[in-house]
């Protein structure tokens, strides 16, 4: 098993990758009607190369499928929680391969929001005001 880099995800999509997601995504079915859809492998590969980038959707360099199309595949994927069932995968055999330490796990309560703070004053009404107002001069 090569080590895979972020340069060499960028320039192509390791087989070990495309073998995690390939059976997990949907299937791109053609009717025969216009022109054949863009397969699945090249739409990955082009939001891997997105993530790794952080370009825009627009930027997407021609040599991949239009951003459009990325773009629907991508929410498809994500109904489908596509990325959810490789990941899951991926940490069981992580779990399987080098074991996970329960005893030096901890829970991370920086995500958790803030408790609010004093209550907001209450709203001067304007008819207050106008009383000082007068008062002074």
């Amino acid at each position: 098993m090569s080590a895979i880099t972020l340069e060499s995800l960028a320039r192509e999509l390791p087989d070990e990758v495309w073998n995690a997601f390939e059976p997990v995504l949907p299937r791109v079915v053609w009717c025969g009607n216009g022109r054949r859809p863009c397969e699945n492998r090249d739409c990955l590969h082009a939001l891997i190369y997105l993530v790794i980038t952080g370009i825009g959707w627009k930027m997407l360099p021609r040599c991949f499928p239009s951003y459009k199309t990325v773009q629907k595949r991508w929410k498809t994927w994500l109904k489908q929680e596509a990325f959810r069932q490789v990941w899951s995968g991926c940490a069981s055999r992580y779990g399987l391969v080098r074991g996970v330490n329960f005893d030096q796990l901890s829970i991370d309560g920086s995500r958790k929001p803030a408790k609010k703070g004093d209550p907001k004053p209450a709203p001067i009404r304007l008819i207050a005001l106008n009383a000082e107002r007068r008062s002074c001069s």
